[in-house]
């Protein structure tokens, strides 16, 4: 491996080790599914994770219900979340359709943690809600950037596939793996070819053309095995900056309706992606 190959890699785990690897969610906000709600994310610092996270959905309660014409108080608000085990109850009980989706949570330096918060929320008050559970949170560690890399590190092509990107990663691991056998084939013929140079008693002609046969199979080692650490280099970098893809061929997916009562009713809906 030459200092080239050796640097690039050093530096992608280098941006591996330093990277906050955060969600998409968190810079853009996805776009609703139909117009009877849209996403909201809020994010709160806290001792624990559980009062950062009560915190933060505290505050998309109370700017909901700004939103809606029906403000809340904050300590009221607070009570609920710390004591309620269902974020739909609390919703139903002061008549504000919000849909808790996604979370992420990170530990600061201080020892503190600060956790953002993604929610459905109701764009009017006085009609009746269909939202789809969003699926696009980006936070399991199969996402993540960094194990991503990780598996890519040990086995090219699995940091891809781990982000569904099938063919991609697929596609690498055999490159990677055939890449790598012509090489050490053409290295194991190179050394047959040396062998015969070595052995006594060996002509002028068989030693020239087992010689020039050397020089090329050494040669073309050389240019596989250098194409097999570009391919490496680039299958690393791809592992840790390509985005997933979420989207399945055929899911069952969670549907929560509320009715003009204000009611929320939990069911399925089957939804093909293309």
């Amino acid at each position: 491996m030459n200092k080239i190959t050796l640097t690039a890699i050093v530096l992608v785990l280098s941006i591996y080790a330093s990277a906050q690897n955060k969600p998409d969610w968190i810079t853009k906000l996805p776009k609703a599914k139909n117009n009877t709600y849209r996403y909201m994310m809020e994010s709160a610092i806290g001792s624990t994770e559980n009062e950062a996270r009560t915190q933060a959905i505290a505050r998309i309660f109370q700017s909901t219900g700004n939103l809606l014409g029906q403000p809340v108080n904050a300590a009221e608000i607070n009570r609920a979340v710390q004591s309620a085990t269902d974020y739909r109850v609390i919703a139903r009980d002061f008549n504000i359709p919000i849909n808790k989706v996604c979370e992420y949570s990170e530990k600061l330096r201080s020892g503190d943690y600060r956790v953002y918060v993604l929610c459905q929320v109701a764009k009017a008050g006085n009609i009746g809600v269909i939202w789809t559970e969003f699926n696009n949170c980006n936070v399991t560690q199969e996402f993540k950037n960094g194990n991503a890399l990780l598996k890519s590190v040990f086995i090219p092509g699995l940091g891809q596939i781990g982000k569904r990107h099938y063919v991609e990663g697929t596609l690498t691991l055999i490159g990677e793996v055939g890449l790598a056998s012509a090489g050490a084939f053409c290295y194991l013929s190179a050394q047959d070819k040396l062998d015969i140079m070595r052995t006594d008693g060996v002509s002028v002609a068989d030693f020239t053309s087992a010689r020039n046969d050397y020089n090329r199979l050494r040669d073309a080692s050389y240019v596989v095995w250098g194409a097999a650490a570009g391919l490496y280099v680039f299958n690393l970098i791809r592992a840790f900056t390509m985005s997933p893809k979420y989207k399945d061929g055929i899911s069952l997916t969670p549907v929560i309706m509320q009715d003009e009562k204000a009611a929320m009713v939990p069911g399925l809906a089957m939804r093909i992606n293309f």
